[in-house]
């Protein structure tokens, strides 16, 4: 029997000693490069812009590059699922928003990917007012002359947005419904050819983060009437709000973080969160979102869990009020 004990612990001793060695050989995180899939196209929004700002800053701060992905499509389910369906290992990291964490359990039934038990947040990083924009070519200076114009001409001008249940689409269904307008919804495959159709005149209206617009408008492209938020932007000071425009209430904004796979462990999650809180702080981040019509607003892990929660539940209050169906 004592022979026995003996070969046991012997054996227990073996295993112990190779799980330290193997644990001592574990290079520090993180030891190779580290990929963020992004699921609007490059340059189409400021989901695509500031996130990749903060892995450029990322890549220097970890030392390792940050590989920027994207993969736009189905209102981020595609790029999302994959992210919730890679390792735990802090080497795939997501750039999650409100339209695919906040919106998106409202709207579909089935998606690919459960946000609460497959993905677990980072940080937030930012948050962007959306803002009421024609194509040029739209008799409207005003989003009361937008309004007029439409009770004018009911179903005959078109909305775009980046798909079915994205934040453009909520905007839109929300001024539907404050404004009592009938405009046709046309829903596109990403945010970027939701853009291209607005400022070729395929659909007159739009409903962005303000950031997006920027380049359209400087271009002569596209013409901005009105900021669903409750005070004005910096980037578009001139810019009235809804409220000051003739729509009180009418406010919708978005926010965006890191996301990483679920069981990802919280030593790797605070090592990301530590770097991203310093980049943050700096002038030159700090200016850049301010540049791109967003604002910073940071959120650890469980605040940022529990702000999701959240607005899940708002935006569920919305699509019922706005009559979309799950599907």
């Amino acid at each position: 029997m004592s022979a026995r004990r003996g070969v046991a612990t012997a054996v227990a001793f073996a295993i112990a000693a190779f799980a330290c060695a193997a644990l001592a050989q574990t290079p520090p995180y993180p030891s190779r490069p580290i990929r963020l899939i992004i699921p609007v196209q490059p340059g189409s929004s400021t989901n695509d812009s500031i996130p990749r700002a903060f892995a450029n800053y990322l890549s220097v701060a970890v030392g390792q590059t940050v590989v920027t992905d994207n993969r736009p499509g189905a209102s981020g389910q595609i790029a999302s699922e994959t992210v919730a369906k890679s390792a735990p290992d802090g080497y795939t990291l997501l750039v999650g928003y409100t339209t695919t964490l906040g919106i998106g359990p409202a709207v579909h039934e089935k998606l690919p990917y459960d946000p609460d038990k497959d993905l677990v947040p980072v940080a937030r990083l930012f948050v962007s007012s959306y803002v009421v924009a024609v194509n040029t070519m739209v008799p409207a200076n005003t989003l009361k002359e937008l309004i007029d114009l439409a009770r004018a001409k009911p179903g005959q001008l078109h909305y775009a947005s980046a798909g079915t249940g994205s934040t453009p689409h909520l905007c839109g269904e929300l001024l539907k419904t404050m404004a009592n307008i009938n405009i046709v919804h046309i829903p596109y495959k990403a945010s970027g050819s939701a853009m291209t159709a607005l400022a070729g005149g395929e659909a007159q209206i739009g409903c962005q983060a303000a950031g997006t617009y920027v380049p359209l408008i400087k271009a002569g492209k596209m013409r901005a009437l009105a900021v669903a938020a409750p005070q004005r932007l910096p980037t578009f000071a001139d810019l009235p709000t809804s409220t000051e425009a003739g729509l009180p209430g009418y406010e919708v904004q978005s926010w965006t973080g890191y996301m990483a796979p679920a069981k990802t462990p919280p030593a790797i999650l605070r090592r990301l969160y530590d770097e991203l809180a310093k980049i943050i702080e700096t002038p030159e981040m700090k200016n850049f979102i301010l540049s791109q019509g967003a604002e910073p607003a940071l959120m650890d892990s469980a605040t940022f869990a529990a702000y999701i929660r959240t607005e899940r539940v708002k935006w569920a209050k919305v699509v019922k009020a706005a009559g979309i169906q799950p599907n």
